[in-house]
Order: structure tokens, then sequence, then C-alpha cells
């Protein structure tokens, strides 16, 4: 079931944590996750090939106001949000259509499991052909909080979890 209305209220007033929250950046069915300054820009001289079986992030970090991504470019930014889900309720991330429609693709691992801990980490890529300037505290995603049947393992304790906390 998806929260919205008064369930999404409610389980932000207590069960969900949203930090900074922004009453704003809350709809009837969705809370709007805003830029922080922090960008790691993947360094392609670095490195020759993605190995699926050694990830490991080799790239440059910027902390900035103002990142420009090039046409075509990519690079990984998080929320200036730290949320902390209990172990019955999911979010999943979306781009902005006003984004989208600008050609600025903004992804996560679009299912935050219950139990998640952190910023949430997004992979933005500039699908126009001029460059997209990215702005600390713009809005850049929104997440859609979802109830499961009953309380699940939580993401950030599991052994299984891959980046457990998120915090950079």
């Amino acid at each position: 079931m998806i929260l919205s209305g008064k369930g999404l209220r409610d389980a932000l007033s207590g069960r969900i944590s949203i930090r900074p929250f922004r009453e704003k950046n809350l709809s009837g069915t969705s809370y709007d996750l805003t830029l922080d300054g922090e960008f790691l820009s993947l360094r392609g001289d670095e490195v020759t090939f993605i190995d699926p079986e050694n990830l490991q992030v080799v790239g440059e970090r910027t902390l900035a106001r103002d990142f420009v991504l090039q046409p075509k470019d990519f690079v990984l930014a998080r929320s200036e949000e730290w949320l902390e889900l209990p172990g019955d309720i999911l979010a999943m991330v979306s781009g902005k259509s006003s984004l989208a429609r600008l050609g600025l693709q903004v992804e996560s691992a679009y299912v935050l499991h219950p139990g998640h801990e952190g910023h949430v980490v997004l992979e933005i890529t500039n699908n126009n052909r001029v460059p997209f300037r990215l702005v600390a505290g713009m809005k850049i995603a929104q997440l859609v909080f979802m109830e499961t049947t009953e309380e699940v393992e939580g993401y950030a304790r599991s052994r299984r979890s891959t980046f457990r906390v998120q915090k950079k």
C-alpha cells in the first residue's frame, strides 16, 4: 500500500525520520529530496573498465554549491536529507519529471529497503546536448513510501546488504 495523505503524515511524524524535514517538500503522495553539495565524478583516466565482481568507485570528490554536468556525463551525488525507515516501510526513488524533460536522468538504487539509514545516493546523467548546472538545495528526486505486509529484517543490519548505512 502506498502511503498518502494522513497515513504519510502520520508515518513522517514518528515512524519515518527525514532530517532536515521541509514541509514544502511534502505532497499528498511523495516527499521531494534536495541535492547536497557533494559530488563524485568517475575518473575514466584511472579506470579502464568496470568489473561487476569488484565494484569499487574511483573518482574525484567535489564539494561545491554548483556543479556543471557535461553532456552525456555521469556523476554520483547524494540527498541533503538523512532518511531512516522502520522495518515495515520501504521507499521508492524517482527522478523529477520537470528535470527529465530537460534531459537530466536521476536514478538511485530505486528501492530503499525497510531499515534503510542514510543519505540517498543518486546517479545523475545529463542526456542533453548542453551542460546542465546542478545546484545544492535544488529539488532533485522524490520518494514514494509503501508499507509492507509485515516487518522485515532491516537492510542496514543485514549481513547481505552491500552498502549498509549510506554516510557518503
